[in-house]
């Protein structure tokens, strides 16, 4: 028994050590991310180390992710301007319609949210398909909408995760708030990414 416990190939050190390998993730993409211009260099990143994980590809989770970072970063930059412009807009819709009074607000408040649904889940697979790729930003865009087409179930799926956060900031208890952050700087990201690529190898048969 104690030799079992004690064995590498032990499924609770196995879980342990993914446990730790995504809070190195969350760490890392919290790092790369501070200047802001770069989280999609960052995002990027955390896939592709997530995926490099996941076909025991990988040998050092913070120069993995560093190489990762660097690999694509003029592509990884035009992409995080062209989703950050479509968020800013969208927030920025939901916000303004927040303010408007009237009896077809609510309706024009909901086709709104189903609007940026449907275009965030067009965009969930540009990102976790960068690291790999030498598409054209222009391509890679085309590339994600055509497999959200393909799986709009995933693609919704891949944005759920992306988004949760936000979500849980806004239900979460008075007090869960200052946590709320924490958790996710230290292991709620690296949980995510690690859970979208999972679910994007299995979905497209990845390496």
């Amino acid at each position: 028994m104690a030799a079992s416990i004690f064995s590498q190939n032990n499924p609770f050190n196995d879980v342990m050590s993914t446990i730790g390998d995504m809070a190195m993730i969350s760490i890392a993409w919290t790092i790369c991310s501070i200047p802001v211009v770069t989280v999609g260099a960052s995002t990027a990143a955390a896939y592709e180390v997530s995926r490099e994980l996941q076909s025991d590809s990988s040998h050092s989770i913070f120069r993995d992710f560093w190489k990762a970072f660097k690999r694509r970063f003029p592509t990884t930059l035009a992409l995080t301007l062209i989703v950050a412009a479509f968020w800013a807009l969208a927030l920025f819709d939901l916000w303004y319609l927040s303010k408007q009074s009237g009896d077809t607000i609510s309706v024009l408040y909901g086709v709104t949210v189903a609007v940026i649904a449907i275009i965030g889940s067009a965009l969930a697979f540009v990102f976790p398909l960068t690291g790999r790729s030498k598409l054209s930003v222009g391509e890679q865009l085309k590339q994600s909408i055509k497999l959200a087409l393909m799986k709009p179930h995933i693609a919704f799926a891949v944005l759920a995760l992306t988004i949760w956060p936000f979500v849980a900031v806004l239900i979460a208890p008075q007090q869960m708030l200052m946590l709320m952050p924490l958790l996710w700087i230290f292991i709620g990201a690296g949980a995510s990414f690690y859970l979208q690529m999972l679910l994007i190898r299995k979905t497209f048969k990845l390496a």
